[in-house]
């Protein structure tokens, strides 16, 4: 049995940058170390192992259909069990979805039979400062106490702060007690492998401790082969839990969209989240949206085109169903 493997979780709201900043490390680190990375969704649709680096540098596993913390507990720790009996990695890095509530996370990972297999690293929290503006954040528990159980806290997107954003930072890490352990400023996700070794700081409380402690059901993760539709499938689903709605397609490869018409379609949505793999004519595109900031690039093909929309307000999916088709590739 391996002991004391390093494992950092990477906490952040929706949109702050997780993935992003995990590929970052996956393109820095030591290259004879073996890392395990476990990405969780809330939707039932995966889409960010597919954002995540393919670049086979790190073991990637996906647990989607629920939040870490709560519903998709159970298959966080068989994922878990599994990486690490089958990979045996040195280091690995954790990201929950981005309306998980941290404190069961950093419970379930450092007590019981977890405490003597991993060494549980500082807590990281990629934050997007604009939103300490935003009573639609601060409101939410699950993005407060991502910042109040964070050892480290990391600003992210510095090129679209002004001076009230770096205010209310400040404001809030000088009040915050215990201290945080660091306080950085990133770009483009490039946080420093060093913050991977930072320890955690014992003390740390969340300020609505109970509130994932419910009992809905999340509905089961899909499978990652189509459907009985194969190759002409095109699957929406829909879903809804902790003040958050979901829309997601699984579309097979007989489906071929317009890039330029898609991320007009995305750009103008203003929901909180919108990502996605879709075979495009221009070949397989990745776009990654919040509120309304899109950025796309290629991305490796896929076995099927995968989208996943998140807002905090309920989402005409049937609607949005018909605008997505109107992206489709015209003869």
């Amino acid at each position: 049995m391996l002991k004391n493997i390093p494992a950092t979780i990477i906490t952040g709201f929706l949109g702050s940058g997780k993935t992003t900043a995990i590929n970052h490390l996956l393109s820095i680190k030591p290259a004879e170390e073996r890392w395990a990375v476990i990405i969780n969704e809330f939707g039932r649709i995966g889409v960010d192992s597919l954002l995540a680096s393919q670049s086979g540098t790190a073991t990637i596993r996906e647990v989607p259909g629920g939040c870490l913390c709560c519903t998709a507990g159970p298959s966080f720790e068989t994922a878990l069990n599994r990486l690490i009996r089958e990979t045996k990695p040195e280091r690995i890095l954790i990201e929950p979805t981005g309306i998980a509530h941290p404190l069961r996370v950093i419970r379930t990972l450092s007590e019981g039979f977890y405490r003597e297999v991993l060494d549980l690293k500082a807590v990281i929290c990629l934050l997007d400062s604009r939103n300490l503006c935003s009573e639609r954040h601060t409101a939410h528990p699950a993005f407060m106490d991502q910042l109040s159980l964070a050892d480290v806290i990391v600003s992210t997107k510095p090129d679209l702060l002004d001076a009230c954003h770096r205010e209310a930072l400040r404001a809030y890490v000088e009040k915050v007690q215990p201290p945080k352990t660091a306080l950085r400023e990133t770009a483009y996700g490039q946080i420093e492998l060093d913050l991977l070794d930072l320890p955690r700081t014992s003390g740390r409380t969340a300020g609505t401790p109970d509130a994932h402690r419910h009992s809905h059901r999340a509905p089961c993760a899909l499978p990652d082969e189509p459907g009985d539709g194969g190759q002409q499938e095109w699957l929406l689903l829909e879903g809804r839990g902790e003040g958050f709605f979901t829309a997601g397609w699984r579309i097979g490869t007989d489906f071929c969209f317009d890039a330029e018409m898609l991320a007009r379609f995305f750009g103008n949505l203003f929901s909180m989240r919108v990502k996605g793999v879709l075979r495009c004519r221009e070949g397989w595109m990745a776009f990654n949206g919040v509120e309304g900031e899109l950025s796309l690039r290629g991305a490796p093909a896929a076995g099927f085109s995968r989208l996943e929309v998140i807002n905090d307000l309920p989402l005409a999916a049937l609607d949005l169903d018909q605008q997505l088709r109107c992206c489709l590739k015209t003869a």
